[in-house]
């Protein structure tokens, strides 16, 4: 994703209280965990000024919800409204990130030595059907179908 078009949103599907710990790292490319350790040590350390507290609420109420987010909860789960621009987006097919793919934790030549293992067992069921209809016994099945 380029700088420009990179924008800072709420994260209500990895939200733990709000989302905005969670639309943070998104933003800034670090671990959801990381961000939440960061904010809470900000918060205990800095507790008596209250700034941190301050500034999450603020980002809570000034931040969107992620486009295309499925949660519909809001702040300690309560429900929110939905724009009709989010329900458009539903129909759209999901297209994993590139991250998301690599933290499956399967390895690319193991899943295409699966696919590939998928594809011949494919390729020996179709050549079965095939030999099947070219025999004379598919011939014979289907003259007998034509009398009944």
């Amino acid at each position: 994703m380029s700088e420009s078009s990179r924008k800072l949103y709420k994260n209500p599907d990895k939200a733990k209280i709000c989302g905005v710990c969670a639309g943070l790292a998104e933003y800034f490319g670090f671990e959801v965990w990381v961000v939440r350790i960061i904010a809470i040590s900000l918060l205990v350390f800095n507790w008596f000024n209250g700034t941190v507290l301050l500034a999450y609420f603020v980002l809570y109420f000034v931040l969107d919800p992620k486009p295309g987010s499925k949660s519909n909860k809001g702040c300690f789960g309560k429900e929110r409204k939905r724009n009709l621009s989010e329900y458009a987006e539903e129909s759209k097919p999901y297209k994993p990130s590139v991250k998301e793919v690599w933290r499956t934790g399967i390895s690319p030549k193991d899943k295409l030595d699966e696919i590939e293992s998928k594809f011949s067992m494919v390729e020996s069921k179709l050549q079965n059907i095939e030999s099947f209809v070219t025999s004379k016994q598919f011939e014979l099945e289907k003259e007998f179908n034509k009398m009944k």
